[in-house]
């Protein structure tokens, strides 16, 4: 019996959630096939199976946690599976030497007493899994069999699941966590973040407010504040950028990271290239997104490549804030909640609705200038 244990995933953090299985026990897994989908760090991944054999036993549950180094799956040996109940095989020498079962999570030859047992054998006609792990987790939320439909595209889209479902999904509550209860991946991811953010960046944050008359409760603010910023990110892309290892780059692509609030934690998915898509788009994901950290977890791929970051707290409650730079980028935009103000129009005190701006940066890699101008550009954006 060969033992597979989680491995390392590269998020930082000790363990992972277990959300679901691809295999059971007693069924024959391919190399580099899909696993088992685990949570970490706020993030769904696929683990590969390391080798191609039959499962002989699955070590936890879905729902469970399990601490990176810790089993997760058991192998059959190649004689066990092949042979089933044949004869024991013949005493070892004593020159034999017995290598340990377990083989970790070391991807290659597995070896036991001193015989090669099975090679690793490339990944040939494995089909594309049909759906992502956040789009499979709202299948079986909503009770579609994703085996008896075929996706539009390559692979299956919320809006195809939600229509093959026949309505929108209920949105029930979640109890608040315990008192004293461990905290979940994604807020342990969070309070990481948090923690190198305040050990690297050198904050600044400037505020204002903009009158929105011209728009406002006729167009939501949400798809207004992504177009503002990729407006300003144009007229001062040192904003839209990576500051690592002491050096600044501006990055071609404007990718929004968008901070979500959920009963779980803080996700930040990102908006890519958001120059290059239509507003319906943008909004679809939006809600996507809001939903999947509420409710299913967010797709790993989905929370890399930010260069900028959103925070629309005014949804709920406040006007000004100081929101945190999370390197490497080197920026993040706060919008508040909108509220009725006295300002001067034409000469005259006016009642206008006014939209308060708060915008953090990281002073390392950019001027009080660069920072204002940038300020200026969204505030004109935004009251057109």
């Amino acid at each position: 019996m060969k033992i597979f244990k989680l491995p390392d995933l590269g998020e930082g953090l000790p363990d992972a959630v277990i959300r679901e299985w691809h295999v059971a026990e007693g069924e024959h897994v391919a190399a580099h096939a899909s696993l088992v989908t685990v949570e970490t760090a706020k993030a769904l991944v696929e683990v590969p199976a390391p080798r191609s054999g039959i499962v002989e036993k699955l070590y936890v549950q879905e729902g469970d946690t399990v601490e990176v180094g810790e089993p997760l799956v058991a192998f059959a040996d190649v004689e066990t599976a092949e042979a089933g109940a044949a004869e024991a095989p013949p005493a070892k020498s004593d020159q034999t030497k017995t290598e340990p079962a377990d083989s970790g999570t070391v991807v290659g030859k597995i070896q036991s007493s001193g015989q090669v047992l099975d090679a690793e054998i490339a990944p040939t006609g494995i089909a594309q899994r049909p759906a992502t792990p956040s789009v499979r987790a709202l299948a079986r939320r909503l009770g579609v069999n994703l085996s008896a439909l075929r996706p539009a595209g390559e692979r299956f889209t919320a809006a195809e699941i939600r229509a093959a479902a026949g309505a929108a999904p209920a949105k029930p509550g979640r109890p608040a966590q315990k008192s004293g209860a461990a905290m979940s991946p994604a807020r342990r991811a969070m309070a990481l973040a948090m923690t190198r953010a305040r050990d690297q960046v050198a904050p600044m944050t400037l505020c204002d407010v903009v009158d929105i008359g011209r728009w406002w409760r006729r167009e939501g603010a949400t798809l207004r504040l992504i177009r503002a910023i990729q407006r300003a990110c144009t007229a001062e892309p040192n904003l839209n950028a990576l500051y690592e290892s002491d050096q600044l780059s501006p990055t071609p692509s404007i990718n929004i990271g968008l901070a979500v609030d959920s009963p779980r934690g803080l996700f930040v998915p990102v908006l890519k290239d958001v120059a290059s898509r239509d507003d319906g788009d943008l909004l679809e994901q939006v809600e996507a997104f809001k939903w999947q950290a509420s409710e299913s977890g967010i797709a790993q791929e989905d929370l890399k490549g930010a260069t900028i970051l959103l925070s629309n707290f005014g949804g709920m409650a406040g006007r000004f804030a100081t929101p945190v730079v999370m390197p490497p980028t080197v920026a993040i935009v706060g919008a508040g909640r909108t509220y009725d103000g006295v300002i001067g129009v034409d000469g005259e005190p006016a009642v206008r609705p006014l939209l308060p701006l708060s915008i953090s940066a990281d002073h390392r890699a950019v001027t009080g200038g660069e920072l204002a101008r940038f300020l200026k550009v969204m505030m004109e954006a935004l009251s057109a």
